[in-house]
């Protein structure tokens, strides 16, 4: 689908969109690590992570449910009283108002996309 230079705002937002992780809007950069938000709407958020070595994202509670998901490294994940280490590939839910953190126990960056939404109540 072929879009004019003079589509109006609404018809560029119909369609496809790829977001690039550089392109993402920072929401939190420390020199420890940075939060790229790369999609956002009324019921979800996703933001690139990325944590050095040694370093932590310190325990902190959301208004939302949570989802790390691992795409490089490996992290000490802390929900509640329970504290797991996850890898590449692997999923971590944080129930909304439990504290959850992060360490990065790897030798390299820990990237990870952080998903903040509100489940649906009709079963998807």
């Amino acid at each position: 689908m072929k879009r004019s230079a003079s589509a109006t705002a609404s018809e560029r937002e119909v369609g496809m969109k790829i977001t690039k992780v550089e392109d993402g809007f920072v929401v939190m950069s420390d020199g420890n690590m940075t939060g790229r938000r790369l999609y956002e709407s009324s019921g979800c958020a996703i933001i690139h992570m990325t944590v050095q070595p040694g370093r932590e994202v310190a325990p902190h509670a959301a208004a939302v449910d949570m989802e790390f998901y691992v795409l490089e490294g490996r992290g000490r994940f802390m929900v509640g009283d329970e504290s797991r280490e996850a890898g590449p590939g692997s999923l971590v839910e944080s129930p909304r108002n439990i504290s959850h953190g992060i360490v990065n126990t790897g030798s390299g960056p820990l990237r990870l996309l952080a998903i903040k939404n509100n489940r649906p109540s009709d079963g998807l």
